[in-house]
């Protein structure tokens, strides 16, 4: 039983060593999103504005067509001045025309307008894409450093959970569903020395007296009938 109870408590030490690795990593996280914050800040106006571009010269070219339909119609309305029969006739087509010929000269406007705010926009977006080259530059030396790191614990986390897998197929397999069933529940460790007066190391709840003697003889695994952890005389 003595030896049982080596096994099972080197088990938490290494169940305990395995959680400390998974917070060092975890910590990584926002470590890694503070020093990449600046950059994916920009990478966001640069994705942002590269749209707003690609849109304005979409619609400029939207416009510029409109304005090339509207010219062929003028066209056309030209070539009908010249066949009209009488005065409303004529009247009539220049009307039409004049509407055409304002509507020709918005489009063009408008297009002119999209077209410069389209070139400021890409003066802005080379700006933007020269500070994105610029924060990746200083930033990535941190980033690789942080990475690298990461990857370390990832490795020792890893050779941890095989030294785990070990030690467990080496347990006997009723002691190890009794330890994983009391890891499972709600107390924060599994094995609790009994203190001398007789409590649980771990929730400190006085045993009864036949219970004490169960734990310190040894024979079975006794557990705390308050907490549930496996107790065990140190």
């Amino acid at each position: 039983m003595d030896n049982l109870r080596t096994d099972l408590l080197a088990l938490q030490g290494l169940d305990e060593e395995i959680a400390r690795a998974r917070a060092t990593i975890k910590e990584f996280e926002p470590r890694l999103a503070e020093v990449k914050g600046p950059i994916t800040t920009l990478e966001t106006e640069v994705e942002a504005l590269r749209q707003r571009v690609d849109q304005m010269k979409t619609d400029v070219r939207r416009l510029s067509s409109a304005a090339d339909q509207k010219r062929e119609r003028l066209r056309q309305y030209e070539t009908r001045l010249e066949r009209v029969r009488n005065l409303r006739e004529e009247a009539a087509a220049r009307t039409e025309m004049d509407l055409v010929r304002r509507a020709t000269e918005a489009d063009e406007t408008e297009a002119v307008e999209l077209m410069e705010q389209a070139t400021r926009a890409d003066l802005k977006l080379d700006e933007l894409m020269r500070n994105l080259e610029k924060a990746r530059a200083e930033s990535e030396p941190r980033i690789r450093e942080l990475e690298e790191a990461r990857g370390e614990a990832e490795t020792a986390l890893a050779i941890l959970q095989d030294r785990r897998n070990n030690a467990a197929i080496r347990l006997d397999a009723a002691a190890l569903r009794l330890y994983e069933r009391v890891r499972a529940g709600r107390a924060s460790t599994v094995l609790a020395a009994m203190t001398p007066e007789g409590a649980c190391g771990h929730c400190f709840h006085t045993l009864p007296l036949q219970e004490q003697a169960e734990v310190r003889s040894g024979a079975k695994l006794s557990r705390c009938e308050n907490c549930g952890v496996i107790l065990y005389i140190a």
